[in-house]
């Protein structure tokens, strides 16, 4: 892999596009799962690839609880991971 840099703007809510080079060189689809962390200073973003990661990433992330969310954000959201969860499924 070269590297590769780009510049992106953030959408509403911070929502930002990765360049389709970079999803090319991870194989990554249309929908995918990222780990996103904070390290000295930096916003990291490693796609999750495996199967038990994802459920594992999956089922962290249904247990956040947090005060930034309304209850009504907070089932909407729900629900819509567990649909994608069950169109997976089929």
């Amino acid at each position: 892999m070269t590297n590769q840099v780009k510049y992106v703007k953030s959408f509403s809510k911070g929502q930002i596009t990765i360049p389709k080079e970079f999803r090319e060189v991870f194989g990554m689809t249309d929908e995918f799962w990222l780990r996103l962390y904070i390290k000295e200073g930096k916003i990291i973003a490693e796609p999750v690839e495996r199967e038990k990661n994802k459920k594992e990433y999956r089922d962290k992330l249904l247990k956040i609880k947090g005060k930034w969310l309304s209850l009504h954000e907070i089932i909407k959201n729900r629900q819509q991971v567990e649909k994608q969860i069950a169109k997976r499924l089929l």
